[in-house]
C-alpha cells in the first residue's frame, strides 16, 4: 500500500456558539472523529503481526463506524509521519513511546504483546542465563533500525564494532547464516514470520538463547484524533473481553504454521 496522507477536508468545528470548542482548535486539541481514518504499520499482510493487526483494526474500526485505511512504512518513516501527522496514527508502539513524541497520544488499553529477544542460529550457542551475560561473550549482533527496545539493550552490553543495525529482520538472520553475526535482536511474532519463508524453512530461526522482555503495544494517535483514543480502548477492551483477539492471534500463528 503506497503512503497515505490526511484526507482533504479535514477541519476544526467551530462555531460563533462553540467558542470553546474554537479555542480547543487553535490550541492543538482534537477535533471530531475523522472522515476516515489512516493508521500507519511497519508489517506488511505477509507477515504474522501484520495479519494480526489487521484483524484487530478492521474490527475495532468497524464498531466504531470508521472508515479505515491501513498504509505500510518503513519503521522510522512511519515514526516520521506519525509524528508530523500527514498519517493519523501507529498500530503498536511500547508503552514509552509516547515520551518523545508529544504530538501522540497513547490509547490506554495495549492491542496485544510481544516478546523481544535475541535469536541464534547456531545450535552451539548456548541460551545465556540474562541479557547482562552478553557482554562476556564475544558475540557479535544486530537489531532491527528503529526498535528502541533492542537498540538499547544490545548498545549496552556490546561495543560499536560489534553491533549492526539492519533494515530488515531478513537480513539480520541472513547475517547470521553467513557467520558475520551470532544474535539478531527482534520480536517473537517476526521470526515466526521468517521461519515459513523459502530461504529459512532448512534452519530453525525462532530459537532464543535469551528473552529481553515481554511488553504490550499500545495505539497512538496524532493528538489531534485525541478524542477518538478512548473510544478505541474500550473496543479494543470489548473485544478482549469477548475472547475476540485471543481467537484472532490463534487464528493467525495456526494459519502461520500452514505456509
Amino acid at each position: 500500500m503506497t503512503n497515505a496522507s490526511v484526507p482533504a477536508g479535514r477541519h476544526w468545528r467551530a462555531t460563533v456558539l462553540g467558542l470553546a470548542a474554537g479555542l480547543a482548535c487553535v490550541a492543538g486539541v482534537a477535533s471530531a472523529t475523522p472522515a476516515r481514518f489512516v493508521i500507519g504499520t511497519s508489517q506488511g499482510d505477509d507477515t504474522v503481526a501484520g495479519r494480526l493487526q489487521r484483524r484487530i483494526y478492521v474490527e475495532a474500526f468497524r464498531r466504531m463506524d470508521v472508515p479505515l485505511e491501513i498504509a505500510v512504512f518503513p519503521l522510522q518513516r512511519l515514526s516520521i509521519s506519525t509524528d508530523e501527522g500527514s498519517i493519523d496514527g501507529d498500530v503498536a508502539r511500547v508503552q514509552g513511546y509516547g515520551a518523545s513524541h508529544p504530538q501522540l497520544v497513547r490509547v490506554e488499553e495495549p492491542v496485544y504483546e510481544v516478546t523481544w529477544a535475541l535469536f541464534a542460529l547456531n545450535p552451539a550457542l548456548e541460551a545465556l542465563p540474562e541479557l547482562g551475560a552478553l557482554s562476556a561473550t564475544r558475540w557479535r549482533g544486530s537489531y532491527l533500525r528503529g526498535v528502541g527496545v533492542c537498540e538499547r539493550a544490545l548498545k549496552a552490553l556490546l561495543p560499536p564494532e560489534r553491533l549492526q543495525d539492519v533494515t530488515s529482520d531478513a537480513q539480520g538472520f541472513t547475517m547470521m547464516r553467513l557467520g558475520r553475526t551470532e544474535v539478531h535482536c527482534t520480536a517473537d511474532l517476526s521470526a515466526l514470520t521468517l521461519q515459513t519463508q523459502p530461504e529459512f524453512r532448512d534452519v530453525v530461526i525462532t530459537r532464543r538463547v535469551v528473552d529481553i522482555g515481554t511488553f504490550p503495544l499500545y495505539p497512538y494517535v496524532h493528538k489531534r484524533n485525541a478524542e477518538l483514543a478512548p473510544r478505541l480502548a474500550a473496543t479494543l477492551r470489548q473485544m478482549k473481553a469477548e475472547g475476540l483477539v485471543d481467537r484472532y492471534r490463534a487464528e493467525v500463528l495456526r494459519d502461520n504454521e500452514r505456509r
